[in-house]
């Protein structure tokens, strides 16, 4: 496989050698991707660079979407390092959202008898087992203001997954086992989510996002219909 980046949306996408030299689109912007050839040197086996002491990257993540092969010949892994600060996030059990993040300054917020609190000064509340997908709004800047892009689940740990909300606000993502998806309790629940928190044109402009959320039976990870065909 070819290592290459999208020079639009900076997603890392994996090619096939087959390919090298043309161009591709980008599965999750649409923008060109030409594919380099491969090196003479690149056909020799790589040897074991020296291992380094660990560094934590204080860098913002490239997020990595799912490609559709069957229309592009490139394939990605979707990962979610931390949190991206111009999204917001929901958690949901089977039925409801029992916690929500925005970039405010006051963290997790879980739900409590009174409404939602600080996940920090509210720790009894922090339920430690059960079944939680953790729900990102993926946020846009456009012409005519923010705008709801798409939606994508992951998956979370059943066990302490919740607990790791008053850690700090990226911990949640060390708990994501896989991609997620929403039930019909859990779309219901969002859409009321997104109701309550934006003005109607931030979220009911994007096609894709209400008839995710309108149907109950279309089962997937994302909104992104590009993405899930």
């Amino acid at each position: 496989m070819i290592r290459v980046r999208c020079p639009g949306c900076g997603s890392h996408l994996n090619a096939k050698k087959k390919l090298a030299g043309q161009t591709r689109k980008c599965p999750k912007c649409g923008s060109p991707v030409t594919i380099p050839d491969v090196q003479p040197d690149e056909r020799k086996p790589a040897t074991k660079p020296a291992a380094r002491p660990a560094v934590r990257s204080t860098a913002e993540p490239t997020v990595i979407v799912y490609a559709n092969p069957a229309e592009t010949n490139l394939t990605a892994k979707p990962r979610l390092d931390r949190l991206v600060r111009t999204n917001r996030y929901l958690i949901c059990d089977k039925t409801m959202v029992v916690a929500m993040w925005r970039n405010d300054g006051r963290g997790w917020m879980v739900r409590g008898a009174g409404g939602f609190m600080s996940a920090r000064r509210n720790s009894e509340n922090l339920m430690p087992e059960g079944f939680f997908v953790l729900v990102e709004l993926d946020m846009a800047e456009t012409d005519e203001g923010i705008r709801l892009a798409a939606i994508n689940s992951y998956q979370l740990s059943s066990r302490f997954a919740m607990t790791k909300l008053d850690k700090g606000d990226d911990d949640i993502v060390q708990a994501v086992t896989e991609p997620g998806c929403l039930n019909r309790e859990q779309k219901f629940a969002v859409r009321q989510a997104l109701q309550d928190q934006f003005m109607r044109e931030v979220w009911r402009g994007s096609d894709e996002v209400v008839d995710y959320l309108s149907n109950f039976d279309f089962r997937s990870h994302t909104s992104r219909k590009s993405e899930t065909q």
